[in-house]
């Protein structure tokens, strides 16, 4: 992965988590600005209107019992996931997908001594539940007692199991519920949903803000960190310039498609196209050099690079010439006879229908050993 694709990718998601902290953080401002009432005097002020809160005890002369674990609850949520065994070409994989997400609620009473008032609590939570079921569906193989909360699929990969996860508000429940407050009962607020916690008011403001202090911190640090990502692109090689000087680390040549006479077996040649960049090289100290080439990281096109290096007479200083492209190593190297100081020519050539980078690295040999590969 490019480094600047790795910047922008850590700049979007410390963005993402900064935004999770503020939905947080709006969240426990909704705590902080809607009054706790009385449970009784919620039910019997006719005129009191709006979001609050209130606390108290589960009272329900029906309650719902969880498909799971068989027990009492006013609410409960269902995830069955299913773990299927895919083949793609000569592989096959196994993963988990999510085959059903349900809740169902109901309405109850919240009682805090001063008298009870009703909770609609029908449509999706905004709740801390307690997990009460983690396993393979009850009651016998695949879905078991669950199959019927499943619609049957026709087709498909092939399911090897099922798990369930449970999550419910247990009947005999303490709660703090934050809605509006219309005709003495307690609903959805017109944006959002029902907030309901087993924790209580303090615990659930507390750990709200605890919360977005985090994703705050820790959205901003990842931001940040993109951004020197993306500008200094730490261990990617730089651009290699117009002219080369001396030995060379590895930097990226950028080539263009360009025409060449492709030399034959018998002699003759014929045109063909091919990736090419020249560089003026200005050699600063005698010997023999190490040039190499070779594609990207994760490059994918395929480049069969190849070098030239001629002096200032056009003749040929590397074992090796290059005339004509040839499938060859990818991470392609040669070495040149003895060179003077002065100015060289370098051509890097690849195929044409390959990248149009590549890394170039120059190195001072020891030794006389001149080999080619």
């Amino acid at each position: 992965m490019s480094m600047l694709y790795l910047g922008i990718g850590l700049l979007v998601a410390g963005s993402l988590i900064v935004v999770m902290g503020l939905v947080t953080r709006n969240k426990a401002k909704r705590i902080l600005a809607a009054p706790l009432r009385r449970t009784g005097e919620a039910a019997q002020s006719p005129n009191l209107e709006g979001l609050v809160g209130i606390e108290g005890a589960v009272r329900t002369m029906q309650p719902l019992m969880a498909p799971c674990s068989n027990r009492p609850c006013v609410y409960y949520s269902l995830k069955i996931e299913k773990k299927v065994k895919e083949k793609k070409g000569t592989q096959t994989t196994t993963s988990w997908k999510t085959a059903s997400d349900q809740h169902f609620g109901s309405v109850f009473q919240l009682d805090d001594g001063s008298g009870p008032v009703f909770v609609q609590a029908q449509e999706a939570l905004d709740a801390d539940l307690v997990q009460s079921y983690s396993g393979q569906p009850p009651g016998g193989p695949g879905l078991g007692l669950l199959a019927n909360l499943v619609g049957a699929v026709m087709g498909g990969p092939e399911v090897l199991e099922y798990r369930a996860t449970e999550r419910i508000i247990p009947a005999d429940a303490k709660l703090f519920a934050l809605g509006k407050l219309q005709g003495g009962q307690l609903g959805k607020p017109q944006s959002g949903k029902l907030m309901v916690s087993t924790r209580g008011r303090d615990a659930l403001l507390g750990s709200t803000k605890r919360l977005a202090t985090i994703l705050f911190a820790f959205g901003g640090a990842v931001a940040v960190a993109g951004v020197p990502v993306m500008i200094l692109k730490p261990g990617e090689a730089k651009p290699c310039g117009e002219s080369l000087e001396g030995t060379q680390r590895e930097c990226v040549v950028t080539s263009a498609v360009t025409d060449y006479q492709e030399l034959q077996p018998d002699g003759t040649t014929k045109p063909g196209k091919t990736h090419q960049h020249v560089f003026k090289w200005n050699v600063t100290k005698a010997g023999k050099y190490e040039l190499g080439a070779k594609p990207l990281p994760r490059e994918k096109k395929t480049a069969y690079p190849r070098i030239g290096v001629e002096n200032s007479l056009g003749f040929p200083m590397n074992v090796g010439i290059n005339i004509g492209i040839t499938k060859a190593s990818e991470d392609y190297k040669t070495k040149t006879t003895t060179l003077k100081p002065g100015a060289y020519t370098v051509t890097v050539w690849s195929l044409a229908d390959g990248p149009d980078k590549l890394i170039l690295s120059i190195k001072e040999l020891a030794g006389n050993e001149v080999t080619s590969k």
